[in-house]
């Protein structure tokens, strides 16, 4: 009989204790089948391993626990072996080598609390995660993976128990605090203190979905870099909780996750990459994963994730998904059966606010304007959760712009610094177009405004800096776009238009506040280099307004552009460029008129044939030649 006991929540030192010692000091819940105790006190590991594999397959639903199998690597953020964190296992189960990985186990008994790096942690959950699912093997070849998984489940148990001592990504805390109790319990549900461990993961995953997401699923900002492997990790339990049939979300919750899939899709690009994260995979192997199947690893994932809340074909979010993984496997566009989702908002009678995939959130300090769920959809992520905005533009689904929105002021040459975060101060969403505007109220009275507008029914968003409220002190302003490693820039010799070149995409770029020909002369400049788009500009004296727009319309492509600085007047008298400033772009069919009031008046201005007493109006001539305000903005 040993002379030590076995469970959960209790410091047991497996090392150097025999099968037979293992077996033999398990303690069991009162619940556990008679058969499991006979077989482990007899401590022949073949029998044991027949009553157990038994055991397990009687917990499960082997329909479900079938389609985990076959989307295994779906549910993984990382397009193959060679991109995994926990390398070594994950390449020998993906090439079901189940002697080696055997053997592989066998190696790791002497290594003590191994699983408290990442690659452990990954490679505890990809052991567990086939011992639990995989297939049925000898029990020769299993049992080193069985007691080495039980060995680091028992001493996560443990860890768990005391405060953790250090900090965790909004991922890694997921999986260790939630995933792996949640999953390891199902492993070794019939064994005492499991109860206890199972109710923690089951609570870690419920409280880190509920605290790191707005109301809405809008999840906060912090956590979009890590987002694909946090909702992967979350996926994953909730598929468990399915499969033993133990949901593991309800209620709230439950509805929290559903909405949470619908803003993640909303950041895909065209290859199934998530805007703002950083998972940890180098572009060029996303990229490489993309041409493999034309899908991104993370599009399989998520599917499943809106499969699992019930998502069904009335979500264009969920559709747009089967849509994608249609035309990986082959199909047409014409044979994609569905009611519901359309390549375009033309493609639908009616499009409602609910149909918008933008999404804004004060709380979760991030924005995404997004015109459709379509892969090849435009999408503007703006992230403002410290003192620098971050800005990710995909246009067409492809990456152009990506990185810190660079913002540099000068009051009489001395630099202004703040620390506060930048907060929303507008959010506008509707068929036309989504936008959003940032404020920061500085000490002393200087402010600082940063605006974007994205079309949904064209290709062109506008994009604006204004600096007010300084007194009689010149402004300085300096504004850059860092672009996504392998776009293109080029500058126009003959006009103040720069040009970026990213795969199929080409966008023109136009600083409305500098004269378009070169040959007049500016204090202001705008060029690209150096892997940026760079606007100067600057200003006497009390304002300063600095709009960019870009243009990526095929259909424009070939166009000469024009643009001028309009006259704004107020009461017959013409406004001083601090005051108000107006401007106006043509390419092609497209006209447009940007205004932006910067002195506070309760008076209306005239720009253009614009009459207006808002603060902001970013607006559009018809065929007609009427000026149609796109976005209007009151101060």
């Amino acid at each position: 009989m040993s002379d030590f006991s076995v469970a959960f929540g209790r410091e047991v030192d497996l090392s150097g204790k025999s099968d037979e010692e293992v077996l033999a000091g398990l303690a069991w819940l009162p619940s556990a089948r008679d058969e499991l105790r006979h077989c482990a006190e007899s401590g022949r590991i073949d029998k044991f391993w027949r009553a157990w594999s038994k055991r397990i397959a009687e917990r499960v639903d082997r329909r479900q626990q079938r389609t985990r199998v076959a989307n295994r690597g779906g549910l993984w953020p990382w397009g193959d072996a060679r991109q995994h964190p926990a390398k070594p296992v994950w390449s020998l189960i993906e090439k079901q080598d189940w002697p080696r990985l055997s053997r592989w186990a066998s190696q790791q008994f002497p290594v003590k609390d191994a699983w408290k790096d990442e690659r452990a942690e990954l490679e505890l959950l990809a052991l567990a995660d086939w011992l639990w699912s995989g297939p049925r093997v000898d029990a020769a070849t299993a049992w080193p993976l069985w007691r080495l998984v039980l060995t680091r489940a028992l001493e996560l148990a443990a860890y768990l128990a005391k405060p953790l001592t250090c900090e965790l990504s909004p991922d890694r805390r997921l999986l260790v605090t939630g995933e792996l109790p949640w999953l390891l319990s199902q492993l070794f549900g019939d064994l005492g203190g499991v109860t206890e461990f199972k109710q923690l993961g089951q609570q870690s995953l419920r409280n880190e979905l509920i605290e790191l997401t707005d109301g809405d699923g809008t999840p906060v900002a912090s956590l979009l870099t890590v987002l694909p492997r946090w909702l992967a990790s979350l996926t994953r339990s909730v598929e468990v909780g399915t499969i033993v049939g133990e949901p593991l979300l309800e209620g709230e919750a439950q509805l929290r996750f559903e909405d949470v899939v619908t803003k993640s899709v909303a950041l895909l690009d065209r290859e199934g990459r998530m805007l703002g994260s950083a998972n940890g995979d180098s572009n060029d192997a996303l990229s490489r994963a993309a041409k493999k199947s034309e899908v991104g690893p993370l599009i399989p994932m998520l599917l499943r994730g809106a499969e699992l809340v019930g998502l069904d074909k009335l979500s264009l979010a969920a559709e747009s998904l089967r849509f994608r993984l249609h035309i990986a496997d082959g199909g047409s566009k014409e044979k994609f059966r569905s009611e519901t989702f359309s390549e375009t908002p033309e493609g639908r009678l009616i499009v409602t606010d609910t149909d918008l995939p933008a999404t804004q959130s004060d709380w979760a300090s991030w924005a995404c304007l997004r015109n459709w769920w379509h892969a090849t959809a435009n999408t503007a992520l703006v992230r403002h959760d410290g003192p620098s905005v971050n800005l990710q533009l995909s246009l067409l689904g492809v990456p152009v712009i990506d990185g810190e929105w660079g913002l540099s002021v000068r009051l009489d040459g001395q630099r202004l610094t703040w620390t506060d975060s930048w907060k929303c101060s507008c959010w506008s969403s509707d068929t036309d177009m989504d936008y959003i505007e940032l404020l920061l109220e500085l000490p002393g009275g200087p402010m600082l405004c940063r605006q974007v507008m994205l079309s949904r029914k064209d290709h062109f968003l506008v994009l604006a800096d204004s600096v007010s409220k300084v007194g009689r002190r010149r402004i300085d302003l300096e504004s850059t776009l860092p672009l996504r490693r392998g776009v293109r820039a080029k500058s126009d010799k003959a006009t103040r238009e720069a040009r970026l070149v990213a795969s199929d995409v080409k966008v023109r770029c136009f600083p409305l506040a500098l004269p378009d020909d070169r040959l007049h002369s500016t204090v202001g400049e705008f060029d690209a280099s150096l892997g940026e788009l760079r606007l100067a500009q600057a200003s006497s004296s009390e304002a300063l307004y600095a709009p960019i727009v870009l243009d990526w319309s095929p259909e424009r492509a070939s166009f000469d552009a024009e643009w001028r600085t309009l006259i704004v007047t107020e009461e017959a008298r013409k406004l001083a460029p601090w005051e108000a400033a107006g401007h106006r772009l043509r390419v092609g069919k497209l006209h447009l008129v940007v205004y932006r009031s910067l002195h506070t008046n309760e008076e209306f201005r005239s720009v253009l044939g614009l009459n207006t007493d808002k603060e902001s109006v970013i607006a559009q001539f018809n065929a007609q030649g009427y000026v149609l305000p796109i976005v209007s903005v009151d101060a």
